[in-house]
């Protein structure tokens, strides 16, 4: 994932699973080094098509993904993000951390 800019909007965040997640219901955690978890639920998906990140495939069904808004990304530095995936009430997966930039 490329660097994104301080309340950049219209950018896509994408976490990839590695496996088929297509049964779960996807939510975003956004972890800036200063400042408060956001996790996010509405407006994230799981597409059902193949998209290219840098260098890597994220694999149809595999990866959840989310459209920046206004006040998502209101800390310039060092970010977190990660996927949680709930297949049942009991049933709660989450993805490890990815770190990415936002600059000012």
């Amino acid at each position: 994932m490329s660097n994104l800019n301080y309340n950049e909007t219209g950018q896509l965040i994408r976490v990839n699973a590695g496996k088929d997640i297509t049964a779960a219901t996807p939510s975003l955690a956004l972890l800036p080094e200063v400042g408060v978890k956001k996790v996010i639920v509405d407006g994230v998906s799981i597409p059902l098509v193949d998209a290219e990140v840098g260098n890597d495939t994220y694999y149809a069904g595999e990866y959840i993904e989310y459209t920046t808004l206004d006040d998502d990304l209101d800390y310039a530095g060092r970010w977190k993000k990660k996927a949680f995936l709930e297949y049942s009430a009991g049933n709660i997966e989450q993805t490890d951390y990815v770190k990415f930039r936002v600059m000012p």
